[in-house]
């Protein structure tokens, strides 16, 4: 009985052991990402703008004093130390609608990012790991990348009138599948190596080596590529609605710059569109930098 006990004793440390450093190789690993990450000069601007821009977002919703659809008395007024950022020609407050105007665009890019690279992740794990998946998710996606994205958006969004909902949907569709070859490439790579053939002959079925092995392997690329189609989100968006597509009623980045190139251009308004294009562009920026400095580190494709 002693001999047992002492059998299962060793079973169950030999096991916790074994986890344990999985555990700790994998804190070792995004430890290493964290550092290159915040050792590259262009990943620091990137936070620095982001964090910037966030805080302005954050402070400017409590300090504005106009409400964003709110017509005042000053029409077409250059910026003033009561309006910050100039008035649009009905005397909207455009420090206001920059500030209000960040929630719908930023949170429309955000939920199609996320979508789009969970749907990505998974159908690149899928792809990359069943041979039979394999040619079924790649010819989805070749299709998909044949087709110039922003043109495709405006096609399919003017004909159904989409709104900020549907255009963050339709951006889903569109932005999964570069991750999803990326993935794949690296899954394909990955399920070769030795310790993956270890733990097949461990007793480790396909779903347990996906989920405690693959997964954690490519989840870097997957965060990476998060953060530009952020980026790509935030650009197409913008783009979308300032061509009209979506609603130009409610006020989003795109929706001022879309009023501005209707009157501000022909009034000489300046104002109405340099505030929310530096705002655009800053933030544009500043993730792209985030996220390339990420895909450099976490893709080996792309180390030297």
């Amino acid at each position: 009985m002693r001999r047992i006990r002492s059998g299962v004793y060793f079973l169950i440390m030999s096991e916790a052991d074994e986890e344990a450093s999985e555990n700790s190789s994998r804190f070792e690993f995004l430890r290493t990402i964290y550092a290159n990450i915040l050792g590259s000069r262009s990943a620091k601007i990137g936070v620095v703008i982001v964090v910037a821009i966030m805080l302005f977002i954050i402070l400017g919703s409590l300090l504005s004093s106009f409400p964003p659809n709110k017509a005042t008395t000053d029409l077409n007024s250059p910026p003033t130390w009561v309006h910050p950022f100039g008035t649009d020609y009905l005397g909207h407050d455009l420090f206001s609608q920059v500030v209000w105007g960040s929630y719908p665009s930023l949170l429309t890019a955000l939920y199609s990012a996320l979508g789009a690279t969970l749907l990505g992740f998974f159908a690149g794990i899928l792809a990359g790991y069943f041979g039979k998946l394999e040619s079924i998710i790649g010819g989805a996606t070749d299709v998909i990348m044949i087709f110039p994205a922003l043109p495709l958006l405006i096609l399919i969004a003017t004909i159904f009138l989409a709104s900020n909902e549907q255009i963050g949907i339709l951006l889903i569709l569109v932005l999964w599948a570069p991750i999803a070859r990326a993935v794949r490439a690296q899954v394909l790579s990955v399920k070769k190596l030795a310790f993956v053939d270890a733990a097949r002959t461990s007793g480790y079925n396909n779903r347990q080596v996906i989920l405690r092995i693959i997964v954690y392997e490519v989840a870097s690329i997957a965060i990476a590529y998060f953060i530009i189609n952020l980026t790509l989100g935030i650009v197409f968006v913008t783009a979308l609605q300032f061509l009209g597509v979506g609603n130009p009623v409610i006020v989003t980045w795109g929706s001022i710059l879309y009023w501005a190139q209707q009157y501000g251009f022909t009034m000489g308004d300046w104002w109405w569109i340099l505030a929310p294009g530096v705002i655009i562009t800053l933030i544009a920026t500043g993730f792209a930098l985030i996220g390339f400095s990420f895909e450099e580190v976490a893709n080996p494709r792309l180390k030297v």
